[in-house]
């Protein structure tokens, strides 16, 4: 009696998945460097989701337009399967119509196929995209029409879902995909002022997740490694400081410590090729590898997919060196 009272409580707090491990690769080019690959190899791997393209509207030519597409290796790893991934903007929702969406679907299929190899091991595509209530119509049609592209045919489709998305879901609709990547992450206002963390907030997360079990699509889990710091110039939003480490921030003489994640700059200078003014602020965002694993303690216990792809954002160099690979084993494990 004991020892099935004791089981009962161990797969009730550890429901048994088989889990894919997986990471996104976010660069205009696939060339993970010796390190990247000896990481990803130590942590074994299977999936890689790799961004292929955003899909942005372009005002002067009133047509969709592609953005940075990737260079894909001629032949690449065969030891694991490759998911693309096309990052659809807000902007393409605003003007897309019945008119033009089949050549916009068409536009992606064909810049799709031109650029996956023929050797790449496919059977998943991804669509990136943040729709809301105003815009879950036009996007859901636009998924029906990709899944009857030629590239789509026998594959899966896939899209990611965000918080809100979850939470709100008599506004926001269902996509018409066969399964979502729940994006644990990107969750506050980027642009807001203060001593926030836009990357990521436990207690948030939580609250917006209280019913992803009853979410009615099987989800994968996508968790944040990635940190970056945000310039604020008289409390108004500069934009994201690109390749400047969080580390660097804290330890310059440049930056005086506000408060909390806030840092001021004391003097006028160049730094990392940006132009800062003295007294504008930099908040730096990291989410620590103790909120990963509670957060993926909490999702594992509410997930129904019984073989979810667990990825993290994302593969490159800076971001998997702040990370030792016994901590990302364990927050694998925590979904098997």
């Amino acid at each position: 009696m004991l020892m099935s009272m004791m089981c009962v409580f161990s797969s009730c707090r550890h429901p048994h998945h088989t889990v894919t491990k997986g990471f996104y690769y976010w660069k205009t080019a696939y060339k993970p460097t010796a390190y990247e690959e000896k990481r990803l190899n130590e942590l074994g791997v299977q999936k890689m989701y790799v961004r292929l393209f955003d899909v942005d509207w372009d005002e002067q030519l009133h047509r969709s337009v592609p953005v940075a597409p990737v260079h894909l290796p001629e032949s690449p790893d065969t030891g694991v399967s490759y998911v693309p991934v096309v990052f659809i903007t807000q902007k393409v929702l605003g003007f897309m119509n019945d008119t033009n969406m089949s050549t916009i679907a068409g536009s992606i299929n064909s810049l799709i196929t031109t650029i996956c190899p023929l050797a790449m091991h496919i059977d998943e595509v991804q669509i990136d995209c943040d729709w809301n209530s105003n815009t879950k119509d036009v996007y859901f049609k636009l998924l029906q029409q990709l899944k009857g592209q030629t590239f789509f045919k026998g594959k899966l489709l896939s899209c990611t879902i965000r918080l809100h998305q979850v939470k709100y879901t008599t506004s926001n609709g269902i996509p018409p995909v066969d399964k979502g990547m729940l994006m644990c992450y990107s969750m506050g206002d980027l642009k807001k002022y203060g001593p926030y963390n836009s990357i990521f907030d436990l207690d948030e997360a939580k609250s917006y997740l209280k019913h992803i079990n009853t979410y009615p699509l099987k989800l994968d889990i996508a968790l944040p490694l990635f940190r970056w710091c945000v310039l604020f110039h008289d409390e108004k939003y500069k934009g994201i400081l690109h390749d400047v480490q969080t580390t660097e921030v804290k330890r310059s003489d440049l930056f005086h410590h506000l408060s909390d994640n806030l840092y001021t700059c004391v003097h006028d200078t160049v730094w990392h090729g940006y132009t800062l003014q003295k007294n504008d602020v930099v908040r730096t965002e990291e989410v620590s590898y103790l909120d990963i694993l509670r957060i993926g303690i909490f999702t594992n216990r509410k997930l129904t997919n019984a073989t979810p792809n667990i990825v993290f954002f994302s593969s490159d160099s800076i971001t998997l060196s702040k990370y030792s690979n016994h901590e990302l084993e364990k927050i694998y494990h925590n979904y098997q």
